[in-house]
C-alpha cells in the first residue's frame, strides 16, 4: 500500500509539473506576442541608412514603316487601352492599331459599312479616345465618330462634316462621366452626351452644353490635347497661348450655355509651346518645341526636360500617351524620323553619394566597364540635375 501510495503521489507531482510548465510556456508565448507585436525588434545596425532615388529614361523601343509593315508612316495623335495602340497619321487617314505587347500591327481602321454603304474618314484624324467600351475618333472636318470595342462595330457619329453642325472642327477630345469634350477651332468646348450616340441617332446627336471660349479663338490647326487628370479635372493643351487650361468636370453636367468652365486660377503657363499631354499620378509630360517637358505634380514644378533619351535625339515629337505610369509613346513627325519612340522610365535606388547641401546629391555609380560615373541629383523632383542650377 505504501509504495502504491508513493507511485501515486509521485505520479501527480509530474502531471502537476507538466500542468505548471505548461501553464508557464504559454504565458511566456503571450508575453512574446504582445511585445513583438507593440516592439518591433530594431534593425541591425548594418542594415540602417538613408535610401535616395533617381529617374532615368530609356527609348526602348523605336518603331518605323518597315518595322509595321505599312507605307507613309507619319504617326501623329495617339490613344491607348491595354496593350493596344491606336495610332493616326498615316496615308489615307487611316488609324492603325498595334499591339505593343508582341510590337505587330493588329489592323488598319479606314472603312466600314454603315446602312449599306461604305463609310470613311474624310479628313485628319484629331483626337483619338478609347474608353472601356468604346472608340471616340474626331477628324477634322466637323465629326466625330464612334465605335464599340473591341469589335469596332460602327456605333454613330456625332456632326456631319459642316461647321454650322453640332462639331465645329473638333481639335481635342475627351471623354468623362458620360459626355464627350470637344475643342472647338474657335476657342469653346462643346459637350455632347454619350447616351445620345447610337445608330439611330446617326449624324443627328445635337450638342449638349457650349462653353464661353477657352483661352485665345485658334484660327490655325496647331495641335491641342484634352485629357482627364484624375482629380475631375480636364487639361487642355493651348499651343498659341502657352497655356495649359483646367476645366472643371463637375461643373459640365449643370452648366448653362456660354458658360465658363475653365478654372483660370489653376491653368499652367509653362514657357514653351504646349502640344501633347500625358498624365500620371505623380506627372504631367508634355511635348513642346522638340523637347519631352515634365511637370512634378507634388511640387508643382517643371522639374525636367528631354530632348535626347539614350541614342535616340527628337526632331519633332508632337503626341504622347501614357500606356502606365512609366511607359509612355511619342510621336516624332520629322521627316527624317517618321517614329514611334516607347519611352520607359525608371527608377533607381542611390546607394553611395555624398551631400553637397541643400536638396542635391553627389552620386557614384559604377558603370559595366569597371569604372564609375558621378552626377547630381535633386532629392525634391529625383532628376538628374547640372549642379550649378540646384541650390
Amino acid at each position: 500500500m505504501k509504495n502504491g501510495t508513493t507511485e501515486t503521489k509521485i505520479s501527480h507531482s509530474i502531471l502537476s509539473l507538466r500542468y505548471l510548465l505548461l501553464t508557464l510556456s504559454i504565458l511566456t508565448i503571450v508575453r512574446c506576442g504582445k511585445s513583438d507585436e507593440g516592439s518591433p525588434s530594431p534593425a541591425p545596425e548594418a542594415d540602417k541608412y538613408e535610401s535616395y532615388w533617381y529617374y532615368s529614361y530609356e527609348a526602348e523601343r523605336v518603331l518605323t514603316a518597315a518595322d509595321l509593315s505599312v507605307d507613309d508612316f507619319t504617326p501623329y495623335t495617339l490613344g491607348s487601352l491595354g496593350d493596344t495602340l491606336f495610332v493616326a497619321g498615316n496615308a489615307g487617314n487611316s488609324l492603325l492599331l498595334i499591339d505593343t505587347e508582341r510590337e505587330e500591327m493588329l489592323r488598319t481602321l479606314d472603312s466600314w459599312d454603315f446602312n449599306g454603304e461604305q463609310k470613311h474618314f474624310g479628313s485628319r484624324i484629331e483626337a483619338v479616345v478609347p474608353t472601356a467600351d468604346r472608340l471616340y475618333v474626331a477628324e477634322r472636318e466637323s465629326k466625330i465618330h464612334c465605335f464599340t470595342l473591341p469589335a469596332l462595330e460602327y456605333a454613330g457619329c456625332i456632326g456631319n462634316g459642316n461647321w454650322n453642325n453640332a462639331v465645329f472642327q473638333a481639335q481635342a477630345a475627351a471623354v468623362a462621366d458620360g459626355l464627350v469634350f470637344s475643342r472647338d477651332k474657335n476657342g469653346t468646348v462643346s459637350l455632347y452626351r454619350e447616351a445620345d450616340v447610337t445608330p439611330a441617332n446617326y449624324q443627328q446627336v445635337s450638342r449638349y452644353r457650349r462653353s464661353a471660349t477657352v483661352g485665345a479663338v485658334n484660327n490655325n490647326f496647331a495641335t491641342h490635347c484634352m485629357r482627364p487628370d484624375g482629380a475631375e479635372r480636364l487639361l487642355l493643351t493651348d499651343y498659341n497661348q502657352r497655356k495649359i487650361h483646367v476645366l472643371d468636370i463637375t461643373a459640365a453636367a449643370q452648366m448653362e450655355n456660354g458658360a465658363a468652365l475653365d478654372l483660370p486660377e489653376q491653368a499652367l503657363s509653362p514657357d514653351f509651346s504646349p502640344t501633347g499631354l500625358a498624365v500620371t499620378p505623380e506627372r504631367y509630360y508634355v511635348t513642346g518645341e522638340n523637347r519631352i517637358h515634365i511637370y512634378d505634380r507634388a511640387n508643382a514644378v517643371w522639374s525636367k526636360n528631354l530632348q535626347s533619351i539614350g541614342r535616340y535625339t527628337f526632331a519633332q515629337p508632337v503626341c504622347i500617351q501614357a500606356q502606365a505610369d512609366s511607359v509612355l509613346w511619342i510621336s516624332d513627325m520629322a521627316a527624317s524620323k517618321r517614329a514611334l519612340v516607347k519611352m520607359v522610365v525608371h527608377k533607381n535606388e542611390i546607394r553611395e553619394y555624398e551631400r553637397t547641401g541643400g536638396h542635391l546629391l553627389k552620386v557614384s555609380e559604377p558603370t559595366t566597364r569597371g569604372t564609375s560615373r558621378e552626377f547630381f541629383v535633386d532629392t525634391r523632383t529625383h532628376e538628374i540635375v547640372e549642379e550649378p542650377h540646384v541650390r
